[in-house]
């Protein structure tokens, strides 16, 4: 697991498993790979084609952040 940081409301570690999807599978050779996918939580749209990913707590369950994930100025 790759420790992210610490709830900044309940002080319980954050992993960045806890918000996307990670999917495990053996090589040819035996070793272990991750790789991560989905996000998890909420996305929120904040304009015409903007989108932001909100971060909460899976502990708590409180907003720790929100960031812009998506932003395109093709029309």
């Amino acid at each position: 697991m790759h420790l992210m940081s610490k709830c900044p409301h309940c002080d319980v570690n954050i992993f960045l498993e806890d918000f996307f999807e990670v999917e495990v599978k053996e090589s040819r050779k035996g070793k272990i790979k991750k790789r991560i996918s989905g996000f998890k939580g909420e996305f929120m749209s904040i304009g015409f084609k903007n989108e932001v990913k909100m971060w909460s707590c899976p502990s708590c369950d409180k907003i720790i952040g929100f960031s812009e994930y998506k932003w395109d100025v093709k029309m």
